[in-house]
């Protein structure tokens, strides 16, 4: 199934495409362009159809080294638009794509205001997550790190589930990517995440929900 973006209920100029198992997310930067979180093979030309709509498309986010499979054919479609990544998925991004990549700092200088990426330790697939937040909402768009049910689009599904290969391929250090993670809860603690696998999953005790999700990592 493939659908167009829609806009996450709660969150401004926030927008979820899914080809797929896979979903894409879309968000304006302070610029008024858009940025493509986890841009996905086969979606090119809804993205072009979209942006149409939702505005010019300058960032495309690479957000682990995994998640490359629709990099060329949207670095195509959109030339004038940055590719950026974590510094450590960079190399095996090149390798397995030949794209080049820039650093992080130039998502970082167009995010709005309240956003911002957040990089957690303890993985080894260079994954980027962003932190949004919307008044008392606080959201998090997660690559591989959990999974949740597929919902009709627009619909939010019930609860968050481990990917299944994620501690295997994506955990380098299980202890210190827990300790990152409840570091960040103690902070903010998300009340919506966001899956590329899956749909959005929203809860007022998401934090809680998250750290019985680490006890599940071995």
């Amino acid at each position: 199934m493939t659908s167009s973006f829609i806009q996450i209920d709660g969150l401004d100029s926030v927008y979820v495409a899914r080809r797929g198992k896979l979903s894409c997310v879309a968000f304006r930067l302070k610029t008024g362009d858009m940025c493509l979180y986890s841009p996905i093979s086969g979606l090119g030309s809804v993205v072009a159809n979209e942006m149409a709509r939702l505005g010019h498309l300058s960032v495309l986010l690479a957000p682990n080294h995994y998640h490359n499979k629709g990099l060329q054919e949207h670095v195509a479609l959109f030339p004038q638009a940055t590719l950026v990544a974590s510094a450590f998925a960079a190399n095996r991004l090149k390798k397995v794509t030949g794209l080049d990549t820039s650093d992080l700092a130039v998502l970082r200088r167009v995010l709005p205001d309240t956003a911002q990426i957040l990089e957690p330790e303890g993985l080894k697939t260079g994954e980027v997550w962003l932190q949004m937040q919307s008044g008392a909402e606080v959201a998090w768009i997660v690559t591989d790190a959990c999974s949740a049910p597929h919902t009709k689009p627009g619909q939010f599904a019930e609860n968050l589930t481990l990917l299944g290969t994620f501690p295997k391929y994506g955990i380098k250090d299980a202890e210190v990517y827990k300790a990152w993670v409840a570091e960040q809860i103690s902070r903010h603690s998300p009340t919506l995440l966001i899956p590329c696998h899956g749909s959005p999953v929203r809860d007022p005790n998401m934090g809680t929900s998250l750290l019985h999700l680490l006890d599940t990592i071995p």
